[in-house]
């Protein structure tokens, strides 16, 4: 047992070479073959491995190849997902999920971060800042959640400012 064991690892560690030189395609392969021949427990810790390491020009395509073999629930550094969809201004699957996984994680502190550093950054998309107030927002932070929805507001998304309305009217009952 513990030589097949040692014989994933090695090529988890072949694998992980190549995707963090950007050779997705020979890492995939190679991750794929262990993906089919080995429990998920011998191979889940590699996804959390690939998140904290990887480029965030090759995540996202790295998740679209592989991500659905994973269990990204027992990773605790889903933040490089979303730092990565805010990075590349984008918001998918993938950064979604992370939020989820964030909230049911109860990571408050997590998301506090992510919105302090996302407020930093000039071109954000107003989807990115609204999804990341609805995660401050089911955590309880009502207040970041706020402050990202005036940000929102402020580039022009309708839904954003009907959101900080609402608040805005609820306060003043």
């Amino acid at each position: 047992m513990t030589i097949v064991k040692s014989e994933v690892i090695r090529k988890l560690m072949d694998a992980k070479k190549f995707l963090l030189d950007g050779y997705i395609d020979e890492g995939v392969k190679i991750v794929l073959q262990i993906v089919n021949s080995s429990p998920k427990s011998d191979y889940n810790w590699f996804i959390c491995n690939i998140i904290e390491s990887i480029d965030c020009k090759y995540m996202f395509q790295i998740l679209d190849k592989i991500g659905s073999y994973f269990d990204l629930d027992k990773c605790q550094n889903l933040k490089s997902v979303v730092q990565c969809g805010i990075e590349n201004n984008t918001l998918n699957d993938h950064v979604s999920k992370a939020l989820d996984l964030l909230v049911s994680q109860g990571k408050r502190d997590k998301l506090e971060e992510i919105s302090k550093e996302i407020l930093n950054k000039d071109q954000v998309s107003p989807a990115l800042l609204i999804a990341l107030a609805n995660a401050l927002r089911k955590v309880g932070d009502e207040r970041d959640a706020t402050n990202l929805l005036l940000e929102a507001c402020k580039k022009g998304d309708k839904e954003a400012c009907n959101s900080v309305n609402a608040i805005t009217v609820r306060s003043v009952m």
